[in-house]
């Protein structure tokens, strides 16, 4: 009898690693296994000995399950459908969506000093400046997904040997010198970070000039009328006349474009200044160029999504302000094509270059908060020693840690209970909740989930929690064998428009420690590649986000991967190569609720901003609210400064 078999990544990982079969193997060997007996997956499991229990029926298993005994559990090399991971939203969407109602368990609880709900950034900071001031404390921080770190996710594949780090959400301290404020830099330099070692870190020049590559545009059919690759225009450059002639558009298309970027106007001519400021505030660039340059369909394309890896959405999601304050394409020169000659100031911000990068990203970060509180997770002191330090998963939740770490665990109840705060928690696979009691608790997950598990939140403020709308988006990462066919056409960097994947990359070039970047373009290298999943449809950027989640959430795995190739594929054609021949693996690391809201200028006024994140930040009891949610911005600083005020908060 034949029956349909739906592997899990876990599964995945574990037939691809310790059975030695590549991805284009592992294919074939699954097609076969369907006609065999083989449970059915459940995803995310607790602990190898779960996952033993669940292949004991599958036929010749017994090297999979003998390797599963040794081998410990390390999330970063888990492949397929990572990021919000099948499973991990799941007792979230009971409360949220299907407003169940989860009541507190009659059992003895378990009590601590202080519990932490969420183990990101915001939380790890906070649980560990707590920690820092008392240290005696017990402390348990408990999170919904398999690994810590929130959006700081660490990701790796090994090929031929070598060990490929890289990041799956968030990437790089931005802006260090300028924009972190003294707590984020206090943060970091007690985690011994020191960000001026990147200037010796990153490689410098390394795809540019050693390798010859450069920024691209890559255009796909059937958006447009070939597969064609083209350099990569820069505004207001008389060089980009000829690279926007060779674009496969309509000639109508192409004059367009030329003169937006070789010649633009003023084309608010006749207003007065403050009308001009004021247009441009309240105008998105996207009808901007529609109505007043008057660019056509095709030409308008070109520009639609070029503002999505940057901002999180498209660019009738920014205003034509945004758009003259913000760096177009590789360019350090601020201002998208046509607005530079409006007459309108524009924002300057001190600029650092954006080489603050640790290989897997601000997951580096995490790991040494995680280090500092749990010091048998990991060997070492020192960044450089991180990056390449294994952790030890079973540390985490050991019964005699003062800090335990404990994932796969969503809290679904949280309510102050006279001197105590009840948590109440659900384990990954379970129907019931388990209950935690402490002093004080802070909260560090999704600020849109804290209205429906917090039954004592003023209306404000839960009105306010709702209004952080988080950017959709899939972080993929893939693994190459080389990245010959890059040098080949002599790119790094893509940018992709009209197409789901809006940018493609190699990774940034950073050698740190023990962790070596590939030097040759002959070498194993990472490949990553964004897609925001915003909608170009709704009336505000929370709608379009919303409409963006809901298409995401309906693809598959398969759906996603197939997209990915699809792209992979095409470029590849372009030197007469097969992607699958170069591809070893990928890692799909989708965000249904990605980075968090930030103001949008063309719906938020700065008094609302102020006034709701105000609201948001508010304690309830001996609740306290930390992430950078409640700060509606989703950078790691924010993170920082939002986990130190709550613990400070929760300390007084």
């Amino acid at each position: 009898m034949q029956i349909q078999v739906k592997l899990c990544p876990f599964y995945v990982f574990i037939l691809l690693k310790f059975m030695k079969l590549n991805r284009r193997q592992f294919l074939v060997s699954a097609a076969a296994l369907a006609g065999s007996s083989l449970t059915a997956c459940r995803p995310n499991l607790d602990n190898y000995q779960q996952a033993e229990q669940a292949m004991r029926y599958r036929s010749a298993s017994a090297e999979v399950v003998a390797t599963l005994q040794k081998t410990p559990f390390y999330p970063p090399a888990l492949m397929g459908l990572r990021g919000d991971h099948d499973g991990s939203q799941m007792g979230a969407h009971e409360v949220a969506l299907k407003e169940k109602t989860f009541t507190f368990p009659q059992s003895a609880p378990e009590q601590f000093d202080l519990i932490v709900v969420g183990a990101g950034v915001s939380g790890l900071t906070a649980a560990y400046t707590f920690h820092k001031q008392q240290p005696e404390a017990k402390i348990l921080i408990v999170d919904n997904h398999d690994d810590f770190g929130g959006h700081a996710k660490r990701n790796e594949f090994t090929v031929d040997g070598k060990l490929l780090i890289t990041y799956g959400g968030s990437e790089s301290l931005d802006n260090p010198r300028n924009d972190f404020s003294k707590t984020a830099k206090g943060l970091l330099k007690d985690l011994g970070v020191d960000w001026q070692k990147f200037d010796t870190y990153y490689q410098h020049g390394l795809y540019e000039k050693q390798w010859g590559m450069k920024q691209a545009v890559f255009f796909r059919q059937p958006a447009f009328s070939e597969n064609k690759l083209t350099a990569f225009p820069l505004a207001d450059k008389m060089e980009s006349r000829d690279i926007l002639a060779q674009f496969p558009l309509p000639d109508e298309d192409k004059a367009a474009l030329i003169e937006l970027f070789t010649a633009p106007k003023d084309y608010l001519r006749g207003k007065k200044r403050k009308e001009k400021q004021k247009y441009a505030a309240e105008t998105t660039y996207y009808d901007f160029l529609k109505n007043d340059v008057k660019l056509p369909e095709k030409a308008l394309a070109f520009l639609t999504n070029i503002s999505m890896d940057y901002w999180g959405h498209p660019i009738n999601a920014i205003s034509v302000q945004d758009a003259l304050d913000s760096s177009f394409g590789v360019s350090d020169d601020e201002g998208y094509p046509g607005v530079k000659k409006l007459g309108i100031p524009a924002d300057k911000e001190a600029k650092e270059p954006y080489i603050y990068h640790f290989p897997d990203g601000n997951a580096t970060i995490a790991r040494l908060l995680v280090r500092q509180m749990i010091p048998n997770v990991a060997a070492g002191n020192t960044m450089e020693d991180v990056v390449t330090a294994k952790f030890d998963y079973e540390q985490l939740d050991k019964p005699d840690n003062l800090v335990k770490i404990r994932l796969n665990t969503t809290a679904l109840r949280i309510e102050n209970q006279g001197d105590w705060v009840s948590v109440g928690c659900l384990k990954t696979g379970q129907s019931e909740l388990l209950l935690a009691q402490a002093k004080k608790v802070i909260y560090a997950g999704h600020a849109a989930l804290a209205p429906h598990i917090m039954p004592e939140m003023p209306q404000v403020q839960k009105d306010a929690m709702k209004t952080n709308v988080k950017i959709p988006m899939v972080y993929a990462k893939v693994a190459l064998k080389n990245a010959r066919a890059w040098q080949k056409l002599g790119v790094s960097d893509l940018y992709i428009p009209d197409s789901p994947y809006v940018l493609a990359k190699l990774d940034y070039p950073v050698n740190i420690g023990d962790y070596l970047h590939a030097k040759t373009p002959d070498e194993p290298i990472v490949l990553h590649c964004v897609r925001i999943a915003t909608a170009f449809d709704g009336e505000t950027a929370r709608d379009k986000y919303r409409n963006g989640r809901r298409a995401l959430i309906r693809q598959q795995e398969a759906d996603l991967k197939a997209e990915l190739m699809e792209f992979l594929n095409a470029f590849y054609a372009l030197v007469g190569e097969n992607a699958d021949d170069v591809v070893v693996d990928m890692t799909l690391n989708r965000w249904a609720h990605g980075y968090s809201y930030e103001q949008v200028t063309l719906w938020d006024s700065d008094e609302f901003t102020e006034k709701t994140t105000q609201a948001m930040q508010q304690k309830i009891g001996n609740i306290f609210m930390a992430n950078s949610d409640v700060a509606w911005m989703p950078y790691l600083q924010n993170a920082i400064d939002e986990g130190v005020r709550a613990a400070k908060e929760a300390l007084a």
